[in-house]
């Protein structure tokens, strides 16, 4: 069975600013060792069948970071309407070219990521190829951080609940007791699976296409989808992750920046 990562390389990274901007996002900053975040993610999945998911204003910044990505890997939005319709179109896209069980990593390209991440992605892609199922990789907490979403998890693989960012207190608690993740936004399904779930929970994103793309709904793929499907299980990743979301957590990394 083939096996894709799609980058998910559109943000605007403007939480860094000045240092980020809509120009150049986080994800195309080379601050890892002469390297860009989209660089890292790239390089952790490039054995792969790599594609990006861009606005088609950042087309040329992914040439950049990426020369060695054939250029109609790049698949970019004509718009900005949010995760899901950015996942539904490259999704299709890519189920077109490389059929519709395509097992598809859908991975935020603007993440810091060390340690044993494969060897979580690869059991998420065995589980994928061999259940009908939306795969999530939930991030072990190390602190009660109230930026994050969460995830309430059951036995063994079962999420649930998706529980909004909390406040403190509710972090605190979420973190004593021991079943909670934060959401990273790392998605693993086959290409089938995720359209039949669409058509069931978001049909109106199950539609889109390029020529449709700026009359679909602006909605996030946690709240068009992984909200509702009941079909949602969730990995723990117990690697060192950070979203950079902040100039404090930047400074974590890059301590001179």
């Amino acid at each position: 069975m083939t096996r894709a990562a799609l980058l998910l390389a559109g943000g605007a990274g403007t939480r860094l600013y000045p240092l980020s901007s809509e120009e150049r996002p986080k994800q195309f900053l080379r601050l890892f060792d002469g390297r860009s975040l989209l660089r890292l993610t790239y390089e952790r999945v490039r054995d792969l069948e790599v594609f990006v998911s861009t606005n088609e204003r950042y087309r040329d910044l992914v040439r950049e970071e990426i020369p060695d990505l054939d250029a109609d890997r790049i698949i970019a939005e004509p718009s900005r309407r949010n995760t899901a319709p950015a996942l539904a179109l490259s999704c299709f896209e890519i189920a077109s070219r490389l059929g519709d069980e395509t097992a598809i990593a859908c991975l935020p390209a603007d993440h810091y990521i060390s340690g044993g991440f494969r060897d979580v992605l690869d059991r998420a892609f065995d589980i994928a190829e061999s259940q009908d199922v939306l795969v999530t990789i939930g991030i072990t907490p190390t602190e009660p951080h109230t930026g994050y979403g969460y995830l309430e998890l059951g036995d063994g693989i079962e999420v649930r609940r998706f529980v909004e960012k909390p406040d403190l207190e509710r972090a605190k608690e979420f973190l004593r007791a021991g079943n909670y993740a934060w959401n990273a936004g790392m998605f693993i399904w086959r290409a089938r699976v995720f359209r039949e779930a669409l058509e069931q929970h978001a049909p109106q994103v199950a539609r889109v296409t390029r020529e449709t793309y700026d009359d679909a709904p602006s909605i996030s793929i946690d709240y068009a989808l992984m909200e509702r499907a009941k079909n949602v299980v969730a990995l723990r990743g117990d690697f060192e992750w950070s979203d950079v979301g902040s100039w404090e957590s930047l400074r974590k990394i890059v301590p001179n920046v």
